[in-house]
């Protein structure tokens, strides 16, 4: 039989969905990345209202945009407008340090201090600052790209062409692309199975619905795992959910982790070890990103292993 027939394609795609499958269940228990380090967080105080961010990370965004043409916003922009969100964004390694300097000095314009420089994510840091008045840090996220599974789902290469204008003024990842996002990072859990809560609070229904051109854009990027994609998605927009389909896009992105091993390794150690210890991402992954009680004290705690820029200190630069 002529290999490149369609039987021959199908048992060879057939035969990287059972090995990966195999990893699928032999590390579901020791890996979990879709849901080990997933948080509910404690029951909202209703004392501690949300302030409205929107002026707030628009001046900043548009500014980045202007600024980086390499960078995007991917996700969480609305949860970040809303108060107590992050601002999740790629961009080239090789962009941020200028991007640190730009967060600094909006950071200083607007009198917010400290400024806090997390490195301890394996793909790229976190710029945390303190507004006055307010129980929720702000933190703007920058990394050189997104993983599922142990490997990459999205660069800050590819990201540019599945990014848009917003009508804010800034750049962001489109809709139909950003539901793909999220449904594999939130809505797949180990064994292909649902989580139909983040499924819902993530919107991610209303994502796929709104862009199909966005899907199939950011389909591309799954290679042999492309029509699995679509079918699971096409389950969502029905109504209903594809184990079997989300359990092959599942198996393709842990048989390309293989080919990662440094992203695999490092996601292995920041889950295991690092998220542990640090206490900047303890407050983002454990306190709903609420400034705590006693900043002094716990900035005490993260001079120790994190860089933390006083006011004074933004002058010279």
């Amino acid at each position: 039989m002529c290999s490149g027939s369609p039987s021959a394609k199908s048992n060879r795609q057939s035969s990287w969905v059972s090995s990966a499958a195999l990893i699928v269940q032999s590390q579901a228990v020791g890996w979990k990345f879709g849901a080990r380090h997933c948080y509910c967080g404690p029951m909202e105080d209703p004392r501690a209202a949300s302030p409205d961010r929107t002026e707030l990370w628009s001046s900043l965004l548009v500014r980045l945009t202007n600024e980086f043409p390499g960078w995007a916003t991917w996700k969480n922009v609305d949860s970040a407008m809303a108060g107590k969100g992050d601002v999740d964004s790629l961009a080239p390694p090789s962009d941020w340090p200028e991007i640190r300097k730009t967060f600094e000095k909006w950071a200083a314009e607007r009198r917010y201090a400290p400024i806090v420089v997390c490195r301890h994510v394996p793909q790229g840091p976190h710029f945390v600052t303190f507004e006055p008045g307010s129980p929720y840090i702000v933190q703007l996220d920058v990394k050189e790209r997104a993983t599922f599974r142990g490997s990459t789902l999205v660069d800050a290469w590819s990201l540019q062409r599945l990014a848009e204008m917003d009508p804010r003024g800034y750049r962001r990842v489109r809709p139909g692309a950003d539901g793909v996002i999220r449904l594999c990072s939130n809505a797949i859990g180990p064994g292909g199975r649902l989580n139909a809560s983040a499924l819902m609070l993530k919107r991610i229904p209303e994502l796929l619905r709104s862009d199909p051109e966005g899907v199939e854009a950011m389909a591309e990027l799954f290679g042999p795992a492309r029509l699995a994609l679509l079918a699971g998605v096409r389950a969502v927009l029905a109504g209903s959910w594809n184990r079997r389909a989300m359990l092959q896009v599942e198996a393709w992105a842990l048989a390309r982790s293989v080919a990662e091993p440094t992203v695999m390794v490092s996601r292995l150690w920041f889950g295991r070890v690092t998220l542990k210890r640090c206490p900047v991402l303890r407050i983002i992954r454990e306190h709903d990103r609420r400034v705590p009680d006693d900043l002094e004290a716990w900035l005490d705690e993260v001079r120790v292993s994190h860089e933390i820029v006083m006011p004074g200190a933004l002058a010279g630069r």
